[in-house]
C-alpha cells in the first residue's frame, strides 16, 4: 500500500501542476498534436512488454502539447519547458513496462514481471538545428520491479532531395542492478522452475544501437519515415542465459501527421 500511495501522490502532484498551467493565458495559442502510425520490428515494450528478441508489432506514437503540458506515448504525462526549438526538457509520470512469461519461450518458468508507474525526465537539444539532435531520458519505477532505466543518443540529419532527408541515429541504454536482474537475471528459485543456471547481471550500459533512415515529406504536415539498424547487447546482460543472440536487426515504417 505504501508503494501505491507514493504513485498516487506523484500523479496528484502532476495533475495539480496541470491545473496551474491551464490557468495561464499563453496556452490557448500553443497546442500541438502529432500522430504516428505504422509497423516496427523491435523489442520495444509498449505493446508486448520487455522482449528478449524483436518481433513485428504496431508502431503508434501520439504526442500532444498544450503550452507546458504534454501527453505522449514516449514520455507519459507531465510538464515541459523550452519553446524556442533548440532545447526542451520535461518531467512527469510514465509507464515502465513489465514482462509476460507467455510472450517468449525464453521466459518459461521465470514468471511475469509487473509494470509500474515511473517518475520520468527527458531532454532534447538541437545545437546545430535539424542537423544534430542530442537527447536523453531516465525513469525510475515507483512500484513493481522498481527499476531505473536510462538512455541517451545523437541523431544526425542531412538533406537528400527537396522533400527527402536522411538521418543516422546512435544511442545507448542502461539500467540499475534491480532492473537488469528483474528482466535478464535468473534467481535461485527461477533456476529450479526454468532449468536455467542462476545468474545475476550487473548494473550499467547494456545495449547500444545504430539506425539509418529517411523521411519523405508527402505534404506540408504529412511525412513518411523508414529506418533500418542493429542493436547489440553488452557486458553481463549479453552473457545472460536468456540471450541467444547479442545482436539483432531492427526497423520500422511509419507515417506521421502534424495537426
Amino acid at each position: 500500500m505504501a508503494k501505491l500511495r507514493i504513485a498516487v501522490a506523484f500523479l496528484a502532484f502532476c495533475f495539480s501542476q496541470f491545473q496551474v498551467a491551464l490557468a495561464a493565458e499563453s496556452i490557448a495559442d500553443a497546442t500541438k498534436l502529432d500522430l504516428t502510425l505504422g509497423v516496427a520490428y523491435t523489442t520495444d515494450a509498449k505493446f508486448r512488454g520487455v522482449l528478449v528478441q524483436p518481433k513485428w508489432q504496431p508502431a503508434v506514437e501520439i504526442d500532444y502539447e498544450r503550452g507546458p503540458l504534454f501527453a505522449s506515448t514516449d514520455h507519459g504525462i507531465g510538464l515541459k519547458n523550452g519553446e524556442d526549438g533548440t532545447f526542451a526538457a520535461g518531467l512527469g509520470a510514465n509507464y515502465q513496462s513489465g514482462r509476460s512469461e507467455r510472450e517468449d519461450h525464453r521466459y518459461r518458468g521465470l514468471g511475469n514481471v509487473a509494470g509500474s508507474i515511473e517518475a520520468h525526465a527527458f531532454f532534447e537539444w538541437l545545437p546545430l538545428g535539424p542537423a544534430l539532435t542530442l537527447y536523453g531520458d531516465a525513469g525510475s519505477a515507483l512500484s513493481g520491479a522498481r527499476g531505473t532505466l536510462y538512455s541517451a543518443g545523437a541523431r544526425l540529419g542531412f538533406p537528400l532531395l527537396p522533400e527527402l532527408s536522411g538521418f543516422f541515429d546512435s544511442s545507448f541504454t542502461g539500467a540499475n542492478e534491480r532492473y537488469v536482474r528483474a528482466f535478464y537475471g535468473v534467481s535461485a528459485e527461477q533456476a529450479v522452475a526454468s532449468g536455467y543456471k542462476a545468474y545475476m547481471p550487473r548494473a550499467g550500459i547494456y545495449e547500444i544501437a545504430g539506425v539509418i533512415g529517411a523521411s519523405y515529406d508527402v505534404a506540408p504536415k504529412w511525412s513518411f519515415v523508414v529506418s533500418l539498424g542493429t542493436t547489440h547487447r553488452l557486458g553481463s546482460v549479453a552473457a545472460s542465459p536468456l540471450i541467444d543472440h547479442s545482436s539483432y536487426p531492427v526497423g520500422l515504417a511509419v507515417s506521421s501527421y502534424h495537426f
